[in-house]
């Protein structure tokens, strides 16, 4: 789900709006953990209604998107990360009455979304991804690269863990 009318909630309920008017259509809905929870309630629509919604969760544990933003604007992230217990979405797909499953290593992915999709009905892959992986631009301006280095002057908590996750993906684009 994206588009022009695409925000930070609104891809699962727009997913059983799609599948609604598309009944014969495959319909697909990768959203983030934080934008999942915010309306999570709503898987229960497409398993009472019998709707084959799949729904892809990039579940890094925290506010991803606002996490980068804050660095990229100069601030170190402030309450963007959730506390633990880590959230285990698929667990509530099952008890919906839908297909639910977890993913915790990479190597798991792909088979995990073959069995949604081959479900019947609605169903639900919780990925986790690394928090510390940056979803930014391709092309990174000199201003937000100079505010990125400013958020780690005032104190970015976990900037030892995105130096090496950003330094590894450097290294990874040379190689290739």
């Amino acid at each position: 789900m994206s588009g022009t009318l695409a925000s930070m909630a609104n891809g699962l309920p727009y997913a059983i709006a799609m599948q609604h008017g598309f009944p014969g259509r495959q319909v697909i809905a990768y959203v983030g953990d934080g934008g999942f929870s915010m309306l999570m309630a709503e898987f229960l629509t497409p398993v009472q209604q019998d709707l084959p919604v799949k729904v892809i969760i990039i579940n890094n544990n925290s506010l991803g998107q606002i996490l980068w933003e804050q660095m990229v604007l100069g601030h170190p992230e402030h309450s963007v990360r959730y506390a633990a217990p880590e959230a285990d979405f698929s667990a509530w797909a099952r008890s919906c009455g839908g297909f639910g499953a977890k993913v915790n290593e990479s190597g798991d992915v792909a088979g995990a979304i073959a069995r949604a999709l081959t479900h019947d009905g609605p169903a639900l892959v919780d990925v986790d991804v690394n928090p510390n992986e940056p979803p930014m631009a391709g092309k990174v301006s000199y201003d937000q690269a100079k505010s990125f280095a400013q958020a780690f002057l005032k104190g970015q908590p976990h900037k030892a863990s995105i130096a090496t996750t950003l330094f590894k993906d450097r290294i990874q684009k040379l190689g290739d």
